[in-house]
């Protein structure tokens, strides 16, 4: 089998310089997803029934900043954080189109699963490497 090995090192720099566009580029939090949900809602003035598809930010641990509504019966005496922030609008039965800050979101997202994929290869090849370079100091040693 013959290795290219000049075609491996290409691909290297071509992930590390994707790496590093990405952490230059909009970045979801680390850890956190996009979870959609709909909400009914019946307009009793109209008669009218409609759905609303939304997005939030959603994580394992708190690290949104909690924005209280300004009805709060008391106030807190420090925001605190939360495992969830709202984005915005995705579609609606009204044909109202998705928030900006959706697609946004989307996008941040995305560039972070790009992101977390070409460290996983990186480091995969990291330990390639390292296993390949034990071995052959195994295989010299062997010989002296």
């Amino acid at each position: 089998m013959e290795i290219d090995s000049q075609k491996i090192i290409e691909r290297i720099h071509q992930l590390e310089k994707l790496r590093e566009e990405l952490l230059a580029g909009d970045l979801s939090p680390e850890g956190a997803w996009i979870h959609e949900y709909v909400v009914y809602r019946f307009y009793t003035g109209s008669g009218t029934f409609h759905w609303y598809r939304y997005a939030k930010w959603q994580a394992h641990e708190p690290i949104f900043i909690r924005n209280p509504k300004g009805k709060q019966k008391k106030p807190l005496k420090e925001p605190g954080y939360t495992k969830h922030q709202h984005i915005g609008r995705v579609e609606s039965s009204t044909k109202l189109g998705m928030d900006e800050k959706v697609e946004e979101a989307y996008q941040s997202w995305r560039n972070r699963k790009r992101l977390e994929a070409v460290v996983e290869v990186l480091t995969e090849i990291q330990s390639i490497l390292t296993k390949a370079e034990r071995l052959m100091n195994k295989d010299i040693e062997d010989e002296n």
